[in-house]
């Protein structure tokens, strides 16, 4: 029962620490404070980027967690003075409340039926091999080979994967509603800022209280708030020194690389740092230092992805290099208009026309509309519902002031996920569709926003209806958190089974041997390249 909570603050203090070592060589070197919640998510992230690096070369085993736990408390006993600051922070009581939260999350959240898809595979072959050379074969999906499962392959203990799978995702709502309300207590951030962390914070707290549907789309979500969010309150500073946008112009990138990292749905949020970099006309970034290291970091993104499906964008067939013999290209094809197909419904469609017909124009509205007006609802009216608690917990004056560049980007923002929803229109993967649209509402009205009384007390009130959600769920479990075995319970356990082409074994399955897959390799063949094992046609 406590492996959790001793598990959640071992990842926490890894996470930190990490942030914290960059921050010190980097952006603190250039007079750009960042409060702790800020360097833990930049150290979340850090993490993630260190942990594609490591596995070019290594398994991510408990090891390699085991040296980073070491390094991390050699670096907090030096800093610790510093830390020691850093933590009489105001707000104590909400961020003792949010981890309390996250806590329950983690232990009200049951077994995920993502990991049992392909998420769970990915981790355990990460956790046991470096990258296998053509490992999408073991499962067509494997070939999108997320950041964030490479993230949960570091920072997980292999004999308590199951429970781990979901500390990751609780840290990263701890930090993100810890750093909001941080925010929005903060008097020297300016009434657009205080509505946008409020929007963020209420919202999660309102549909963010089950870790088991976080998948990939929700972690992003949060990160892409977070990112939203850093950057207008770094653009509203008055930033002299082209290093110091330098430095800047670095962080959003890693965040941005991050998050597309996460899944390429994430895409528009390219178009933050490219914003900056034309807004603060800091083009001495691409031939910098800091550009330099931003680059390699793409290069190790792509340069994996090349590695597990011979493509440099999976599922983008166009980008699939077709003379290396484990390319997916024909796999990515029918992924991708089998993705399209499934997520407009054509499984439920009863008509005449073709697969290619269907998705072509607004053919496939009416019946994807059938099928998920319930859950669209849910989601515009639970926005709508946020919004409404901030107009009334506030008092709302008109202000007149310049349309900011910024807020250009906010709309930019909005159209281009609508043109994605568009081609993909999984109500649960564009839930930052919602959020960005009734920000720039509240941008178009253009009121000052400013507390009022109410204000703490709705806080409280969507904190404890988080908490009373979680507690309920806990309760019909009776505090037994034990994913294992539940899903044998629920028949969604299958022993693996070993398979061999030449001398490479595998297994069909998704858990409980490695490296494993759903596929039936007879056809391939394997061979060793230096220290990788090559899967190819």
């Amino acid at each position: 029962m406590l492996k959790i909570p001793f598990h959640y603050l071992i990842f926490l203090i890894i996470i930190y620490s990490n942030g914290l070592i960059i921050y010190k060589f980097t952006a603190e070197k250039k007079n750009l404070n960042l409060n702790i919640f800020e360097v833990s998510i930049l150290g979340l992230i850090f993490t993630g980027f260190l942990a594609v690096i490591l596995n070019f070369f290594f398994p991510l085993t408990d090891f390699l967690l085991y040296i980073n736990l070491i390094l991390s408390l050699i670096i907090l006993y030096y800093y610790r003075n510093e830390i020691k600051t850093s933590l009489s922070i105001k707000l104590n009581i909400f961020i003792f409340t949010f981890f309390i939260l996250s806590i329950l999350s983690i232990y009200g959240s049951g077994f995920s039926d993502d990991l049992n898809h392909y998420h769970g595979g990915s981790i355990i072959n990460s956790d046991n091999s470096n990258y296998i050379i053509g490992s999408n074969f073991l499962h067509n999906h494997y070939g999108y080979s997320s950041i964030w499962l490479i993230l949960h392959s570091y920072l997980n203990f292999n004999d308590t994967f199951l429970q781990d799978i979901h500390i990751l995702n609780g840290i990263i709502l701890f930090l993100c509603l810890s750093y909001f309300a941080y925010e929005i207590y903060d008097k020297k951030n300016n009434s657009k800022l205080i509505f946008i962390a409020s929007f963020f914070i209420f919202f999660f707290l309102v549909k963010y209280t089950r870790l088991k549907e976080f998948g990939l789309d929700r972690p992003g979500v949060i990160i892409y708030c977070f990112l939203i969010y850093f950057f207008l309150k770094l653009n509203n500073l008055l930033i002299k020194k082209r290093k110091e946008k330098n430095i800047i112009l670095m962080i959003i990138g890693f965040i941005s690389l991050f998050l597309i990292s996460i899944k390429i749905t994430f895409i528009s949020c390219a178009l933050i740092p490219l914003f900056f970099l034309y807004n603060h006309k800091c083009y001495s970034f691409l031939i910098s230092k800091y550009g330099f290291i931003f680059f390699f970091a793409i290069f190790c993104i792509i340069f994996k992805n090349f590695l597990i499906s011979g493509c440099l964008i999976y599922p983008l067939d166009y980008t699939c290099i077709s003379i290396v013999s484990w390319n997916s290209k024909d796999i990515a094809s029918n992924i991708l208009l089998g993705t399209e197909l499934l997520s407009k419904s054509f499984n439920l469609y009863n008509g005449e026309l073709t697969s290619t017909q269907y998705v072509k124009g607004y053919n496939w509205v009416k019946t994807w509309y059938s099928r998920n007006f319930e859950e669209l609802n849910n989601f515009v009216l639970t926005s709508f519902f946020v919004f409404i608690l901030l107009f009334a917990s506030s008092r709302l004056k008109y202000i007149k002031e310049k349309f900011h560049l910024d807020n250009i980007l906010i709309f930019l923002l909005l159209i281009i996920n609508t043109i994605i929803f568009f081609k993909s229109p999984v109500i649960r993967f564009h839930h930052l569709l919602f959020i960005l649209f009734f920000i720039c509402l509240f941008l178009l009205i253009r009121k000052s926003f400013i507390k009022n009384s109410f204000y703490g007390a709705i806080l409280v009130l969507l904190i404890l209806f988080n908490f009373n959600k979680n507690i309920i769920r806990i309760n019909d479990t009776n505090l037994i958190n034990n994913p294992y075995k539940h899903i044998k319970s629920i028949g969604w356990y299958r022993a693996p089974t070993k398979q061999k082409i030449q001398n490479f074994e595998y297994y069909i399955g998704w858990i409980d041997a490695h490296p494993v897959g759903n596929m039936d390799l007879s056809t391939y063949k394997h061979k060793k390249l230096l220290w990788f094992d090559v899967i190819y046609k």
